[in-house]
């Protein structure tokens, strides 16, 4: 099968077998899993990614020891926990309302802020908390070296994250744990674990996973997102190709919207405009 049409097929599966488990009917859910795996479009049925590279291993969870920034974030713990710790009201602190297409969240509510997201630092949300995007900072895997984000994650008492993967295996995350509670729990693939305060661990996020918050206070975590440890630097750059393509294909449309309508003003500066409007879109691919 074409690989488009392989990727096609899993999102059909996924959206199906999510909205099952999202309603707890797990019995058929993983029995549509299982057709899948029969099917050669996934290695088991808690592994759905949607774009599969065959380069890492099948692991859900990472040791933290084996990123150095886990004790940098350690020793940053009571910094960062007194600084959260100011928050009454997440909305009202600049956390927006999160969860994939809003289908995720079942019951209570799950709130985040964006710090970083593949190199760019958003600068209203760091000045919001400088504490914490000072400790961040220096972590250049997930501000500068291209497909990381650095998220504050704030799940208030009731909140029922339901069963989902990540799109890609490209990816590792670390959870930093700023403050939690024991009734406070998350399952990757068949393992559940909770948090413990000021540390971490890091999982594949493409493997399937829920998070719950049965306690009566919100659990605030750090999760900084980076390039799975296994891939080559050839692998990285393969991916970061086959992820631009939709950009590039966007930067053609916008282009031809903008020559078109460009195309109604006459005279050199109408070819001028045209000229420099086309390198304004495609730059950023070529530079």
């Amino acid at each position: 099968m074409r690989p488009e049409f392989v990727e096609h097929l899993r999102k059909q599966y996924e959206a199906l077998i999510c909205d099952l488990l999202g309603e707890r009917l797990t019995e058929p859910a993983y029995q549509l899993a299982d057709i899948a795996v029969a099917q050669g479009l996934w290695p088991q049925r808690m592994h759905r990614p949607i774009t599969l590279h065959a380069t890492t291993k099948e692991q859900a969870f990472f040791d933290p020891a084996e990123f150095w920034f886990t004790e940098h974030l350690r020793e940053q713990w009571p910094a960062i926990r007194a600084e959260l710790d100011t928050v009454e009201d997440p909305a009202a602190s600049g956390f927006a309302t999160a969860g994939l297409d809003g289908s995720s969240v079942r019951g209570g509510k799950w709130r985040q802020l964006m710090l970083w997201d593949r190199g760019r630092r958003f600068d209203k949300a760091c000045s919001l908390f400088p504490v914490t995007a000072e400790a961040v900072s220096a972590i250049p895997e997930v501000t500068e070296f291209g497909n990381g984000f650095v998220m504050l994650s704030w799940l208030q008492p009731g909140t029922w994250i339901a069963p989902h993967c990540g799109p890609t295996n490209s990816k590792a995350r670390t959870h930093f744990c700023i403050r939690t509670d024991e009734q406070a729990r998350m399952r990757v693939g068949e393992e559940t674990r909770g948090w413990q305060d000021g540390e971490s661990f890091t999982f594949d996020d493409s493997f399937e996973h829920e998070v719950w918050n049965r306690a009566a206070t919100p659990r605030y975590n750090l999760f900084v997102q980076f390039w799975h440890p296994e891939l080559s630097d050839d692998d990285i750059e393969g991916i970061r190709r086959i992820e631009q393509v939709p950009q590039i294909q966007n930067a053609i449309a916008r282009g031809q919207q903008i020559r078109a309508k460009l195309a109604s003003y006459q005279g050199a500066f109408g070819l001028f405009a045209i000229v420099m409007g086309m390198l304004y879109i495609v730059w950023p691919y070529v530079a």
